[in-house]
């Protein structure tokens, strides 16, 4: 029995210890405190049951924005890809009016130097049909100078001729 008692002397002690070296706990609040805490309790729990109303709206109105910020954002990525396929469109259209203008350049190149030559070749027609004016107006005039100058040079032989003849 005396080590019963004095195991349980040594057990007392070293609880005793224990509890003085362990800090104490806060103060707990007096009875008349717990009471008016349960008389509160309602009011409290009406608070948090608002505050936790407040924050499913808070939560509803976030997700409702996310949704519109998302639809947002496939709206503008629509909008954008369809602005890319325009863009790409203007740069094809572009390319082929580049491409059909450089056809354009180079045919008027082709019918302004055709256009020169058929000039050249009208002037050279023109300065041709004037000198064959020329040349027959020539021949014209020298016909009749020649047939002038033969009927003068016949007349003249005639006259002589007469002559000679009456005066043998």
């Amino acid at each position: 029995m005396r080590q019963s008692l004095s195991k349980a002397i040594v057990l007392v002690c070293f609880f005793s210890i224990l509890f003085i070296a362990a800090p104490y706990s806060t103060v707990h609040a007096g009875f008349f405190d717990r009471i008016k805490d349960i008389y509160n309790t309602p009011v409290k729990i009406s608070e948090l049951e608002s505050q936790y109303l407040e924050a499913e709206a808070a939560l509803a109105e976030q997700q409702e924005q996310l949704e519109q910020s998302r639809q947002a954002a496939e709206e503008f990525l629509l909008k954008q890809q369809e602005l890319l396929e325009q863009n790409e469109k203007f740069r094809q259209q572009s390319e082929q009016f580049r491409q059909q203008n450089e056809q354009l350049i180079a045919q008027n190149a082709s019918l302004q130097a055709e256009m020169e030559q058929m000039k050249q070749d009208r002037q050279s027609f023109i300065s041709k049909l004037i000198n064959t004016v020329i040349i027959i107006a020539l021949l014209i005039i020298a016909y009749f100078v020649s047939l002038r100058v033969w009927r003068y040079i016949v007349w003249r032989k005639h006259r002589t001729a007469g002559r000679r003849g009456m005066s043998r």
